[in-house]
């Protein structure tokens, strides 16, 4: 048995199983295939500091020495990452994937850019996906383990993230030397990427969504996934109770038109008095609450357990006026045909002209170095290649919805849903990362701060649950 095949197994066991230390201790113990690390957490911090001031040549040489016979192993919450790490591989034994012949090969650019490459490197790195949200208890049990064997993650959830792995100490932040953002938004945790989930719905109805409490009158047909399965979700509520985000909820609502506008007055009135109990501090909080308990109540989250299915639906022409706040890259699931299942008859609710409120949320996957990490240099290489390359980010970058945090690293796709020259699926034309934060004349994405959605995830967390 390997580990990827142990690391799956443990996903499908019961938690109280998967958190035992004295079990995974000693089943990471019979299958480790080299000797196990006891990396001490300075000589992590120490490398994590010199890798910053490093040429990404030097430190990929490192990464190499590192490396050399041996194999790492990284989890995360992203399957391209299986893509990703073997371009990485490649990269340092001078090849480029060739996208007409599907292989790699020697590659004159890389080698010309990269002096250090061997053909005969043999270093290898594995990679795996836990599920039902596991990766925390992976991350916490390896760590707090006699022996350690995962290097690094790309990790999801900013509450979780603050709240168990960077206030415990056990994720260490490392920002490349070529990175090129915005520290204070991106920069730490660091973020490989921000994702939106965005408003959508069906255009062959009807029914308006020309203001965010559209989607939540009595009138709306609503899907969203699960937040049981998918934590993100919570934090999107979470986030929206923050007070500049109250306010976009107030001003929407003040300018909401809907006939059920006083019933809606009703609820958010009745959620005054909740602020307070809830450790919330700005008053306006009420409006957010408001809509979450109509979100809640109002959303279907049972008949799609995915964004995939959702997206797929709301593409086919018998689902009129109904919507949705799902993932925008799921688009590119969307397979065009004569039977009425076409992304035309999707629309973007923040693209329409005069649409007010909120377009949507943004999360965001955070590339982390364990305190414990046995390859330390191969996790700072690693993160700096899928994070400053275009080539290393390229697994992501290729579809709409998925932003680089690195500025320069980021693929236009404004133009992705246009066919000989003529915009033909008008929702697959991605306005782009600085389009959708703007919180002015843009998509004003509510956008996920870690540390926030930890402060008042115990009370609003509850109630929420609760609603």
């Amino acid at each position: 048995m390997n580990y990827l095949q142990f690391i799956n197994i443990i996903g499908i066991m019961n938690r109280k199983i998967v958190c035992s230390l004295t079990f995974l201790t000693l089943a990471f113990t019979l299958i480790s295939l080299s000797s196990c690390s006891t990396t001490s957490d300075d000589y992590v911090k120490n490398v994590i500091d010199e890798a910053q001031k490093m040429s990404r040549e030097d430190l990929y040489k490192k990464a190499m020495e590192e490396l050399e016979g041996k194999t790492m192993y990284f989890i995360g919450n992203s399957s391209r990452l299986t893509t990703a790490k073997e371009y990485f591989i490649n990269y340092l034994k001078g090849n480029k994937f060739n996208e007409t012949t599907k292989e790699f090969e020697a590659s004159t650019e890389v080698q010309s850019e990269f002096k250090y490459f061997n053909p005969n490197f043999d270093g290898t790195i594995e990679f795996n996906q836990p599920i039902n949200n596991k990766i925390f208890s992976f991350v916490s049990s390896d760590i707090r383990s006699s022996s350690h064997k995962i290097s690094m993650v790309l990790i999801q959830d900013g509450n979780q993230i603050q709240s168990k792995m960077i206030n415990t100490n056990y994720l260490l932040n490392y920002v490349p030397k070529d990175w090129e953002g915005a520290y204070q938004t991106n920069g730490n945790p660091f973020a490989l990427q921000s994702l939106n989930k965005v408003f959508e719905f069906n255009n062959q109805g009807t029914k308006e969504y020309k203001n965010v409490w559209d989607f939540v009158n009595e009138n709306s047909k609503f899907y969203f996934m699960n937040i049981q399965s998918e934590p993100v979700g919570k934090n999107f509520f979470y986030m929206l109770t923050n007070e500049h985000y109250s306010s976009i909820m107030e001003d929407a609502f003040n300018k909401y038109t809907g006939d059920d506008k006083a019933s809606i007055q009703e609820d958010i009135d009745s959620l005054s008095s909740e602020v307070i109990g809830l450790g919330l501090e700005n008053e306006n909080a009420k409006y957010s609450l408001a809509f979450i308990k109509r979100f809640k109540h109002q959303a279907d989250t049972r008949t799609y357990l995915d964004d995939a299915p959702i997206c797929n639906h709301l593409a086919t022409k018998d689902s009129t006026n109904e919507s949705g706040l799902l993932v925008y890259s799921k688009l590119r699931n969307i397979r065009e045909n004569d039977e009425g299942i076409s992304s035309k008859n999707i629309t973007i609710a923040a693209y329409q002209d005069g649409y007010i409120g909120i377009g949507g949320y943004m999360y965001k996957h955070y590339l982390q170095i364990l305190k414990t990490s046995p390859f330390p240099w191969t996790s700072c290489a690693l993160i700096d290649f899928i994070s400053t390359t275009q080539y290393g980010f390229k697994p992501w970058g290729k579809d709409i919805g998925g932003y680089c945090s690195d500025t320069k690293t980021n693929t236009d796709h404004s133009k992705d849903g246009y066919v000989d020259g003529v915009s033909v699926y008008d929702c697959k034309n991605d306005r782009g990362y600085d389009w959708w934060i703007n919180q002015e004349n843009g998509g004003k994405l509510v956008i996920e701060e870690p540390a926030y959605c930890a402060k008042v995830d115990y009370l609003l967390g509850a109630w929420v649950d609760a609603i």
